[in-house]
């Protein structure tokens, strides 16, 4: 099944008076929920929809628990999640405060090969927008 997608008009923030550009930007079909995945994996498995959903519920519990410990989660293909600091320079080291310069906290994902070669044979469809 091909990924859909529709052209957008960008302009570059930085250069305000140069001309807008055509980018393509993937159209989301539709959502796969908790309950639709425990579903899946329960009909692929014989484990039940509800101990499928007790599992992910639990993961992701742990996740955010290691993650807020400093952990990098590694789920193997998959791949990693590590958190990430966003922060202001300071003059100095002996300057930097924490409350003052840590602007924010980022997840960052790094895929693991399979989801890294995921465009490999991929199709695309542009469709229209979703502002048409």
């Amino acid at each position: 099944m091909p990924l859909n997608y529709s052209i957008v008009l960008l302009g570059n923030p930085r250069k305000p008076d140069d001309p807008k550009k055509a980018y393509a930007r993937s159209q989301v079909s539709k959502e796969l929920t908790l309950k639709g995945l425990s579903q899946r994996v329960a009909a692929q498995t014989t484990v039940s929809r509800a101990d499928v959903s007790a599992v992910l519920i639990s993961v992701v519990e742990n996740m955010i628990e290691a993650l807020r410990d400093g952990e990098q989660v590694d789920f193997g293909e998959l791949g990693k999640f590590r958190l990430q600091l966003t922060s202001e320079g300071a003059a100095t080291a002996a300057e930097f405060k924490s409350d003052i310069n840590i602007k924010g906290v980022n997840i960052q994902f790094i895929p693991g090969s399979d989801l890294a070669n995921i465009f490999v044979g991929m199709e695309f469809e542009q469709v229209a927008s979703r502002a048409v």
